[in-house]
């Protein structure tokens, strides 16, 4: 991966960081690529729906920790902006989880369903690793967690929201959650910047943003393999 050293510059750092993300297997795994090219069964769209209904509830019930864990307020004003979107920016129907919620009732999935539903192994671990990060580690490496999350997020978004345009039964409305996102998360990405260049001033902290770094990308890694066979099994 990237050196960590004070070589280069920040900026130099952080395209550095930015172009090993991009060549990861995270940015473009198997299971991203067949869920947008390939025409799934209902069943399994169903199954998509509720395991990433309940990836993005671990993700939405860690991400206040990230910011109670970061000191500086400039790093944690960004994360605030971020928090007050997942909820709507002051308009309920826009709240994210609300929007994913309506995207299950066009599949046909209810609540009650995805608590039936057991939680596959590798998303347990997957929200449990990210919050653990974001509640405890070093400031420095729980930003750079969250920075690959949403850096890598731009382009998972993009491959959902492209996936779910060929299934006619699926409205605009349906797909809000994904196509929204697919706008969203690349400036989520961008605004984290600021942030990654703040704490990118030191060897110790450069070191902890490349581990970070990389276990991002290793843990979304893990988790599209999950999401693969799930998903992709063959369907009855």
């Amino acid at each position: 991966m990237m050196n960590a050293t004070l070589t280069d510059t920040r900026e130099e750092f952080l395209a550095s960081t930015k172009k090993t993300m991009e060549a990861s297997r995270a940015m473009r795994h198997p299971f991203l690529q067949q869920f947008r090219d390939a025409q799934l069964p209902l069943e399994a769209l169903r199954t998509f729906g509720i395991l990433w209904y309940k990836t993005a509830r671990y993700h939405k019930q860690a991400f206040p920790a990230l910011i109670w864990n970061i000191p500086d307020d400039n790093v944690r004003f960004d994360l605030i902006d971020i928090l007050r979107e997942e909820y709507g920016n002051g308009d309920r129907t826009m709240i994210h989880a609300s929007m994913l919620q309506r995207f299950l009732t066009a599949l046909g999935v209810s609540e009650a369903d995805v608590e039936a539903t057991p939680t596959p192994a590798g998303i347990q671990a997957f929200g449990a690793r990210v919050l653990e990060i974001w509640r405890g580690a070093p400031p420095a490496y729980a930003f750079g967690l969250h920075f690959a999350l949403e850096y890598l997020a731009a382009s998972l978004h993009t491959y959902f929201a492209d996936g779910l345009e060929k299934y006619p039964f699926l409205s605009i409305g349906d797909r809000q959650y994904f196509e929204f996102h697919r706008a969203a998360e690349p400036m989520h990405a961008d605004l984290s910047e600021a942030g990654f260049l703040h704490y990118a001033i030191s060897e110790e902290n450069r070191a902890a943003l490349t581990t970070s770094v990389e276990e991002g990308i290793t843990l979304l890694n893990h988790l599209w393999d999950t999401f693969g066979v799930a998903v992709l099994k063959p369907q009855p």
